[in-house]
């Protein structure tokens, strides 16, 4: 399966709560690069209402999402994460066990798809979206509905992926050192937007390209996105995506 699709917007958040990093721009254009970035400093795009609902993770998906979104803009999205509002859900948990009182609010937003509805009405998109969640597959499948979604509506679609660290309790799951990643991508139909930024997505059943970290995978994705190099390659345990930039 091969696709034509052009790649307009990137935006990458990454690090610790505290003092992460946020890039976005165009293919092979570095728009901005920021250090030092807090919770506070993220979501600045959302109303003050919705902002204060959102946690780091909600905070981080939209400062991504707000990256490739444009004014009057209505695309279809796709949110990935592996482990959703993982916080919240432990939270929950510990209050099932504890014989406390559930947080109303920690159970909406504890919701896989949460996230997005906020980024819907905040930012009036009608169209519809999808959550995805794949196990360490949750990027590749994530990608995988957005290229189907563009292939099938010939609509701007936009990717946004994130996960952050597990909690302590969980952290021994973990292979490796992990850090709070958000990745957004926006794909459009080539008869959109300008041919220089024509790719071809082709998906293949093998790779020779050792699987790695979906937060990992989003960062090399990043990279390559900044730098406006040729070809990538994103692996899965069932095949891959060759992402191929076109003459």
């Amino acid at each position: 399966m091969a696709v034509q699709v052009s790649i307009t917007n990137w935006a990458f958040w990454c690090g610790p709560n505290d003092h992460a990093n946020l890039k976005y721009g165009t293919p092979g254009l570095l728009q901005s690069s920021k250090t030092g970035i807090g919770k506070a400093d993220l979501a600045g795009g959302l109303k003050p209402a919705w902002k204060r609902r959102l946690d780091l993770y909600g905070r981080a998906a939209a400062e991504v999402l707000t990256r490739t979104l444009r004014t009057d803009d209505n695309p279809y999205i796709v949110f990935a994460s592996r482990h959703g509002n993982i916080e919240r859900t432990v939270k929950l948990l510990h209050q099932v066990i504890t014989n406390e009182a559930l947080s109303p609010a920690d159970f909406g937003m504890s919701v896989h798809n949460a996230f997005v509805g906020i980024a819907s009405i905040n930012w009036s998109i009608t169209e519809s979206h999808t959550a995805v969640a794949a196990g360490p597959d949750s990027l590749i499948a994530g990608m995988t509905e957005a290229i189907c979604q563009i292939n099938d509506t010939n609509l701007p679609v936009i990717l946004c992926y994130i996960d952050l660290p597990l909690p302590a309790v969980y952290r021994h799951l973990e292979h490796g050192d992990q850090t709070g990643t958000a990745l957004a991508v926006r794909f459009e139909p080539l008869s959109d937007a300008s041919q220089s930024n024509s790719y071809t997505a082709e998906f293949g059943t093998t790779s020779e390209t050792p699987r790695i970290s979906a937060p990992l995978e989003a960062e090399r994705f990043a990279k390559f996105l900044e730098s406006g190099l040729a070809k990538h390659t994103l692996s899965g345990t069932n095949g891959c995506w060759t992402v191929t930039k076109n003459d």
